[in-house]
């Protein structure tokens, strides 16, 4: 098995695909990078709405402490 992005090579004109792979390899190797990036952007999400979930709860516990907000009934 080899990584999709060493079946790349860089040519004067550009990047270019090797031809002598299988193409049963070319698939593999691509199903296996999709599934990498799917799970990089899982992890960004998560990381995303863990930062998002934090900055609500201070944000909550700054308007329960606050002296400016906490007025007696």
């Amino acid at each position: 098995m080899f990584d999709i992005i060493k079946a790349m090579k860089l040519g004067v004109g550009g990047v270019s695909a090797r031809t002598s792979y299988r193409l049963e390899d070319l698939a593999v190797a691509l199903e296996v990078h999709i599934n990498r990036t799917n799970q990089r952007i899982d992890d960004e999400l998560a990381r995303v709405d863990r930062l998002r979930r934090a900055r609500r709860q201070l944000e909550l516990r700054m308007w329960r402490t606050s002296p400016l907000f906490c007025r007696p009934r």
